[in-house]
């Protein structure tokens, strides 16, 4: 009998660890990380990958029925402390003892109590917090609405939502267990970032309700698809399967209630940059990561909690801690056609075939996490092994990756995976079954591709074996991925468009063959051009066409500049008719025929 399917939510252990120690860590000067972040909880290495899962998940329980539930508060921090002063650190227990003759200095129950609140992601006290609301910090808060204010942080303005374009390296998860939203939103904007980009539309609002230009803040409308049977969104909108919701949300995200204002939840590749290898954090919004990978977080957050405000729930016990990529994959494409397949059942050739068509199509793949009771002591594992023995080869169980790719190197072959962290933990370098060795890829030039790169995407991430610098992207040997992973998910219905950006980028035009049907009459024949530059059109006028005659015009002989947009323009009597655009590049050698007929230009 198939394992019941478990809502996946892994989140970044590196944020968690900096939240309990309260200051950034330069990790690159840290040799094991797993080892840091245990440090940081004050517990020894093996108690941290024996228990991760729990640690980072304390409201999270999932029986061995594979049923996920949210135990109580109270049940979670008895099972978080307990957890900690089990596998306290040596050094830990050394200061609980000293604590005893030392007045002032907090004993180690007060240090967990601290290590306990970070991962509970408690709130601010309901004093601190109907004082903040009264403050008018928060924008448009009415006295039924709910709103959520974690201890030490603050909801702030931070960045632009685009500083040029969506960029599928923009998303490196923080502190919130929403790897199968994240790593969905990757994998859509590694194939389209227009399809983000085009589908999210500005809302202004004016704050305070001053009307004053001063006050004028951008909000975004965001659409979320509640899909027929979804895991997640169905709670808050069962009664509106199948139907689109606009979720509007402001700028403002959660951020550390200091100067460096570090990210709670998703950031930008800077940010986690500085986070991991140091240096000095950009103070001013221009250059600063895009935000629009937390805004569409908080949105998200908001859709499945159906907030009223504009601060939903991100503690311990919300509803995007945890989910399926199919139902994300769903709820962002605003469709039903998404594909579950299980490892298990494909060779590994149409596993590198399915990897292959991620280059186009959206596609996750998944690491389910079960748990059983052995020896009193709840154990927590994956297909291939315990939650410790996929940490030691830097992977996390009940975590979603971006599937995004296939090559082969060395006669093996590897699929090419992202960790939405936005990292990889130190232990990938000992995994012998991913590719160490300087990598990239020549995806040859495709002309109209101008949104993905017409080479290498992979530019300043691959060609390296440092995981912290490599944007959470790793080679893997397909018959390992079989080994390891579980499932994996994928868009399964037509190509995607969103005008002139569609998922399969047409290829340029070299020549245009016109062809007029007409049995009586003759038309006028013109070509116009749109300079990709300038936006100047101008026009080639051909002439008259006679009845059932065609022309062929070779667009490399009229010197236009190439992304040239070019239509046919048929004037017939005292109306004008236009062909679809083509696009010209001077390495194109497509040939489109258009022909003329009764009122209409078709394409042949």
């Amino acid at each position: 009998m198939a394992k019941k399917l478990v809502p996946s939510g892994c989140p970044d252990p590196m944020t968690l660890a900096e939240l309990a120690k309260g200051e950034r860590i330069n990790w690159s000067k840290k040799k094991d990380t797993f080892d840091t972040v245990a440090e940081c909880f004050g517990i020894t290495k093996e108690g941290f990958m024996e228990n991760a899962l729990q640690i980072m998940n304390p409201r999270i329980s999932i029986d061995k029925n594979g049923n996920r539930k949210i135990i109580s508060e109270k049940d979670a921090e008895k099972k978080i402390d307990s957890l900690l002063k089990a596998h306290a650190r040596p050094s830990a227990a050394k200061k609980e003892a000293a604590s005893k003759s030392a007045k002032k200095a907090p004993s180690a129950a007060e240090q967990r109590k601290k290590i306990v609140d970070v991962l509970m992601r408690r709130e601010v006290s309901a004093k601190e917090k109907k004082e903040i609301v009264k403050s008018g910090e928060l924008f448009g808060v009415g006295s039924n609405d709910e709103v959520y204010i974690a201890s030490g942080m603050k909801w702030a303005d931070k960045g632009y939502f685009f500083n040029e374009t969506v960029d599928w390296k923009d998303i490196c998860q923080g502190a919130i267990g929403d790897c199968y939203f994240l790593a969905s939103l990757c994998s859509i904007a590694y194939v389209n970032p227009f399809l983000i980009k085009n589908t999210t539309a500005l809302r202004g609002k004016w704050n305070n309700g001053s009307g004053g230009t001063d006050n004028f803040a951008p909000w975004h409308a965001i659409d979320f698809y509640v899909p027929a049977d979804g895991y997640e969104s169905t709670q808050a909108w069962s009664d509106k399967r199948k139907t689109v919701q606009t979720i509007v949300a402001s700028e403002e995200i959660l951020v550390s209630n200091n100067a460096n204002e570090y990210n709670y939840g998703v950031c930008g590749p800077k940010e986690k940059d500085v986070r991991i290898n140091g240096g000095t954090a950009p103070k001013t919004k221009v250059d600063r990561d895009s935000c629009w990978p937390a805004i569409y977080e908080k949105a998200y957050s908001k859709f499945l909690e159906k907030c009223t405000s504009d601060y939903p729930n991100m503690g311990s016990n919300a509803i995007i801690h945890g989910g399926f990529p199919s139902s994300a994959l769903k709820e962002l494409l605003h469709t039903e056609q998404v594909t579950t397949k299980t490892l298990a059942s494909m060779t590994e050739d149409q596993i590198y075939s399915a990897a292959l068509a991620g280059r186009n199509t959206p596609t996750t793949a998944t690491i389910y996490a079960y748990s059983k009771v052995q020896n009193g002591k709840t154990i927590y594992y994956s297909k291939a092994g315990t939650e410790s023995y996929y940490l030691g080869l830097g992977l996390y169980i009940s975590h979603v990756y971006s599937l995004l790719d296939a090559f082969t190197r060395d006669n093996k072959k590897y699929v090419v995976l992202r960790n939405p962290h936005g990292y990889n933990p130190t232990a990938l370098k000992n995994n012998p079954k991913v590719y160490h060795n300087s990598w990239g890829f020549n995806y040859g030039y495709n002309v109209m591709d101008t949104y993905r790169g017409t080479y290498d995407i992979y530019t300043g991430i691959s060609g390296n074996d440092n995981p912290y610098k490599s944007n959470g992207v790793f080679l893997l040997e397909v018959g390992e991925f079989k080994r390891l992973f579980c499932d994996i998910d994928y868009y399964s219905g037509p190509s995607i468009s969103v005008g002139s950006t569609s998922l399969q980028s047409e290829a340029p035009v070299k020549t245009i063959n016109v062809s007029n049907l007409n049995t009586s009459a003759s038309v006028k024949v013109k070509l116009e051009y749109t300079n990709p530059t300038t936006g100047a059109i101008s026009t080639w006028n051909y002439g008259t066409l006679a009845t059932l005659r065609q022309i062929s015009f070779n667009l490399s002989s009229r010197g236009i500049a190439d992304h040239t947009k070019v239509r046919v323009m048929i004037i017939a009597g005292s109306t004008t008719y236009y062909s679809r655009p083509v696009y010209y590049h001077n390495r194109g050698s497509k040939t489109v025929t258009f022909k003329y007929s009764s009122g209409r230009i078709i394409e042949a």
